[in-house]
C-alpha cells in the first residue's frame, strides 16, 4: 500500500475543487470499466479470425494507454496534471498517447479495409489506408506543439483527424451505397459517427486552440526549442485543482477516455 501511495499521491488531491475531484474519480472509474470490457471481449472469443487478432491487440493498447492516462489526467502544453507524480510527466503520457492514437488510427484503417472487403469493393480496401495516415502526420504535429508551447500546430493536428474521419466518411458512404445487411448498418454507423466527431472538433477544439495561440501572442509568448521542450515536458507539471483550469480541456478529455475507447472495443467485435 505504502509504494501505490507513493507512485500516486492521491493526499495531495484533499484541496482540489469538488467537481475536479469527482471528474477525476469519473475517469478512474472508466479505466477500470473499460479494461473490464477488453478482458471481456477476449474471454467470450468475440475476435475472429486475423482481422480479429490484429483488432484486439491494437485495441488492447489504447485501451490500457487510455486507463493510465485516465488515471493520471494531463494538459500537454500547460503542463497541467491533476496528480503530481512522475508518471504523470507530460513527456511520457504524450508518448504513450502517441502509440496508442496510432493503433486507434490503424484500427479505423483496418474496419473500412473489411468492409470493403465484404461490400467488394477493391479501390476502397486500398484508399482504406489513406485513413491512418492522416493520423500518422497529425503526430508530428502535437510534438512540434508539445515541445514548442505553440497551439497553433495543435490546432493543425486536429484539422488533419477532423480530414482523416471526413475521408473515412466519404469511403463508408461510397460501402453503404453498395451493401447490405449489417455492412450497410456499420456503414451508416460510421458515418453519422464520423460527422459528429468532425463537427465537435471544428467547432469545439479548433477554435479552442486557436483561442489560447491568440492568448500567447497577445501576452508575448515565446516558444521553446525542440530540444528544450523535450527537457520541459519531461520534468515540469504544473498541479491544480481547480474546475476552472480544467473544465474546457475536460469537455474533450471525457468523450475520449470513453467513447473513444467504447468505439475501439467495439471495432474487434466486427466480423473478419
Amino acid at each position: 500500500m505504502s509504494s501505490i501511495r507513493h507512485a500516486i499521491p492521491v493526499a495531495r488531491l484533499v484541496q482540489a475543487d469538488a467537481r475536479v475531484l469527482s471528474w477525476w474519480r469519473v475517469l478512474c472509474a472508466l479505466a477500470v470499466l473499460n479494461v473490464c470490457l477488453w478482458l471481456a471481449v477476449l474471454h467470450t472469443g468475440q475476435a475472429s479470425g486475423v482481422h480479429g487478432g490484429l483488432q484486439l491487440a491494437l485495441s488492447g493498447v489504447y485501451v490500457l494507454v487510455c486507463a493510465y492516462r485516465s488515471m493520471l489526467p494531463r494538459v500537454d502544453l500547460e503542463r497541467l496534471v491533476v496528480v503530481d507524480t512522475r508518471l504523470s510527466s507530460i513527456f511520457l503520457g504524450r508518448a504513450a498517447a502517441t502509440v496508442a492514437e496510432i493503433c486507434f488510427a490503424l484500427q479505423l484503417g483496418l474496419l473500412v479495409h473489411r468492409l470493403g472487403v465484404h461490400a467488394g469493393l477493391p479501390w476502397v480496401q486500398s484508399a482504406a489506408w489513406a485513413i491512418p495516415v492522416f493520423m500518422v502526420v497529425a503526430q508530428g504535429f502535437c510534438w512540434h506543439s508539445v515541445l514548442t508551447l505553440n497551439h497553433i500546430t495543435q490546432a493543425v493536428e486536429s484539422s488533419l483527424w477532423a480530414a482523416g474521419f471526413c475521408w473515412m466518411a466519404a469511403l463508408l458512404g461510397v460501402i453503404a451505397m453498395d451493401s447490405s445487411g449489417w455492412v450497410q448498418s456499420v456503414a451508416i454507423f460510421g458515418i453519422v459517427a464520423s460527422m459528429a466527431f468532425v463537427a465537435y472538433v471544428l467547432g469545439v477544439d479548433v477554435p479552442m486552440y486557436w483561442r489560447r495561440y491568440q492568448h500567447g501572442r497577445a501576452r508575448g509568448q515565446t516558444y521553446m526549442r525542440l530540444d528544450q521542450g523535450a527537457r520541459d515536458a519531461w520534468q515540469r507539471r504544473v498541479q491544480s485543482g481547480s474546475w476552472a483550469v480544467w473544465k474546457a480541456d475536460a469537455l474533450w478529455l471525457t468523450p475520449y477516455f470513453s467513447v473513444g475507447v467504447w468505439i475501439s472495443i467495439a471495432m474487434v467485435c466486427v466480423p473478419g
